[in-house]
């Protein structure tokens, strides 16, 4: 098992502007997601006083040679509530945009159904959000070459997870050694509507602390197949 014990990750959010080609006009880029963190496909996007486009497969728009000025950005999807954003456009810079619709999108339900997720950058490192047990709502560090999930002590409490005295525990390989956890299984976790039953999970804090629920890893990736378009930082699950 590779290490566990993750150098501390920043939780930074996508940069609101970045340099863009064209020194003269600017660009406008960003995904649409549901309530539930899935991207949306075929939503409706209107750059008010410049055009419209509609998402991709990855939820995703883009605007390009924009001329500088301020904006209103409208989105709609049938079965969705709409949303508008101001914009402010700058030569030579690209803004990302990336809005919420009101509205539960659905979750895979047969083999070879597929979600795609917005993944949040933490330094050089992807966090994704989850939910654990219907209840708990998570951000994992994203790591699809480790073995086991793991989950904080705080979320093992929330969750009534046994970790005194008697509990089950296992060893795992980390950056300081081996080390003896405490071992269990959460009933559910899900991603964007993708739900893992009976996950297997340890219970270690990461360096980080409360910011992070724990590192998402392979007792839950390995029931999808699994893609990572780390430069759109979109992850997408098929049910298999």
């Amino acid at each position: 098992m590779r290490a566990l014990l993750i150098a501390c990750v920043a939780l930074l959010l996508l940069p609101s502007s970045a340099p863009a080609q064209d020194a003269s006009s600017g660009a406008v880029t960003g995904s649409v997601a549901s309530q539930n963190h899935i991207l949306l496909e075929g939503a409706d996007v209107t750059l008010e006083g410049f055009g419209s486009a509609q998402t991709d497969s990855q939820g995703r728009f883009t605007f390009a040679r924009v001329s500088p000025g301020n904006y209103r950005l409208s989105v709609a999807k049938s079965g969705f509530t709409p949303a508008t954003r101001a914009v402010s456009v700058r030569a030579g810079y690209t803004a990302q945009i990336d809005v919420v619709l009101g509205g539960f999108a659905q979750a895979p339900r047969s083999p070879g159904d597929s979600v795609s997720v917005p993944l949040l950058r933490g330094g050089n490192a992807f966090l994704v959000r989850a939910q654990i047990n219907g209840r708990i709502d998570a951000i994992f560090l994203l790591d699809t070459g480790a073995s086991v999930t793991t989950i904080s002590m705080r979320v093992a409490r929330e969750l009534g997870i046994n970790t005194g005295f008697g509990s089950p525990t296992t060893e795992i390989s980390t950056a300081s050694g081996i080390v003896r956890v405490p071992v269990a299984t959460v009933d559910s976790i899900q991603v964007g509507g993708a739900e893992a039953r009976d996950v297997r999970v340890v219970v270690l804090d990461l360096p980080k602390g409360p910011q992070l629920t724990g590192l998402l890893g392979n007792t839950f990736l390995s029931r999808f197949r699994v893609q990572l378009d780390a430069a759109n930082a979109v992850l997408t699950l098929t049910s298999p």
